[in-house]
């Protein structure tokens, strides 16, 4: 009796173990999806390190306006050829040195820049504007991965309304299947009549075998892209569509023309170019230098000598220095900053005309989504009411079988473009928001839009 008690333990306990190995089902809102795309994205983890490179090079060019200093320290043996030296003005009588005469000698040296043609300034605001363009990189990324998970997230929820359409048509054909064969029985219906939904069945039978198959691909997508174990299955609350929002093309326009990253990044680029065309034009300055050095001459054998036989003399000065060259060889790479800099002010018009058409274009699909949503709406109730009618017509031998399945098959058909439609114009709206630059200020992790 005690080995079946802890044979039973065990098993539960291992029951348990595995229940809670197994990823358990996750909900998920919208917002949480993006918030997890975000949290969990590689890409942005890349671009973090991308700005942290970005920042250690201003790090660098602050750095450069550092005094440079040196320090070196040598030990010398010679031999000495010529053993007798005299020094005009010096010694009255040559001195005399040993054959072997070692020595040791240090160098310190510092040398700070006062001026060198605005180089070092123009280094640092380089390097800041390299900054901010890393952070612009990583705020597009940012949009990129919002869109991604919103257009997943979305597409995940037009499977799972599509099953749920599918498994109410077909609970209604395998209610009125079991009519036909009860019927049948009675001498009611023919068997053509009960083989006729039999196939329809089938049909639909095939339709939620590939959506299944689907949503088990759109699932392991959302898991990788979110972030979560590879197994987790998601299950998705009811999706507030966004099918009842104005706006205003004008004010889409402005919207654009403000918040897109591509003009950001022109603005950008154009202040680097005006750097470059000061830093070549100021390439012509002279460099001026201060600079200081202590010397430790010790020509004898003991590294520390003890009787003043050693020099150590302490040099200041101030240094100039002119590559005159670049007074005409700079010529040509001035005229080329300027011929780049102009291009991209005309990169900044087509940028613009560029972005007017996607907002228009995304303005007119989701207006054009949401006039085929009023249609779609109208087409279900009219195909409720012909199912209706065309019902009550069957059970007065009015209309045959097929009339009969075709009246069903037309409002499943309805119901389906109805939901597709919706979803469609969803995403049709966040295409909006991203075309106006504005997908992470006011899409579905920050506030409602203003727009009207």
């Amino acid at each position: 009796m005690e080995k079946k008690l802890a044979g039973v333990l065990c098993f539960l306990l291992f029951t348990i173990l595995v229940a809670h190995a197994q990823p358990q089902p996750r909900t998920l809102t919208l917002e949480e999806a993006v918030q997890l795309g975000l949290q969990n994205s590689k890409q942005l983890k890349r671009s973090q390190d991308k700005i942290d490179l970005a920042l250690t090079r201003l790090d660098q060019a602050k750095d450069l306006r550092l005094p440079n200093a040196k320090v070196g320290f040598q030990y010398l043996h010679a031999l000495m050829l010529s053993r007798l030296v005299s020094i005009p003005g010096l010694t009255k009588e040559p001195i005399k040195l040993n054959f072997d005469f070692p020595a040791y000698v240090g160098t310190l040296s510092v040398s700070e820049p006062i001026f060198n043609g605005n180089q070092f300034k123009y280094a640092r605001q380089s390097a800041d504007l390299m900054v901010q363009m890393s952070r612009l990189d990583a705020d597009k990324d940012k949009d990129d991965i919002t869109y991604l998970v919103i257009n997943s997230y979305l597409n995940y929820d037009k499977i799972l309304e599509n099953l749920l359409i599918v498994a109410q048509n077909m609970q209604d054909v395998q209610s009125k299947l079991d009519e036909q064969i009860k019927y049948e029985s009675q001498g009611l219906a023919t068997q053509n009549d009960v083989l006729r939904f039999q196939l329809q069945k089938s049909q639909i039978q095939l339709t939620e075998i590939q959506l299944e198959n689907n949503r088990k691909i759109a699932n392991y997508n959302m898991d990788i892209i979110l972030g979560l174990p590879d197994t987790t299955e998601i299950i998705l609350p009811p999706v507030n569509y966004r099918i009842n929002e104005q706006f205003a093309f004008g004010d889409l326009i402005q919207t654009a023309e403000t918040n897109r990253r591509e003009l950001q990044d022109l603005s950008y680029q154009t202040k680097m170019a005006d750097i470059d065309i000061k830093k070549i034009h100021d390439q012509r300055l002279p460099t001026v230098s201060a600079t200081g050095g202590m010397y430790y001459i010790n020509p004898t054998g003991d590294p520390i000598p003890m009787h003043n036989n050693l020099l150590a003399p302490l040099t200041l000065g101030v240094g100039v220095s002119w590559n005159i060259g670049t007074l005409y060889t700079n010529k040509n790479k001035e005229r080329e900053a300027a011929v780049q800099r102009r291009d991209l002010n005309v990169a900044r018009d087509q940028t613009l005309d560029d972005i007017h058409q996607d907002v228009h274009q995304q303005f007119m699909l989701y207006q054009t989504a949401l006039e085929q949503i009023k249609v779609l709406q109208v087409a279900v109730t009219q195909a409720e009411e012909n199912e209706r009618i065309t019902e009550s017509k069957y059970r007065n031998n009015l209309v045959n079988t097929t009339d009969r399945i075709d009246a069903q098959t037309l409002l499943y058909q309805a119901r389906v473009n109805l939901e597709l439609a919706k979803s469609d114009a969803t995403i049709s709206y966040y295409n909006v928001l991203r075309a106006t630059g504005n997908l992470m200020g006011q899409g579905p992790i920050g506030r409602r839009p203003n727009i009207k």
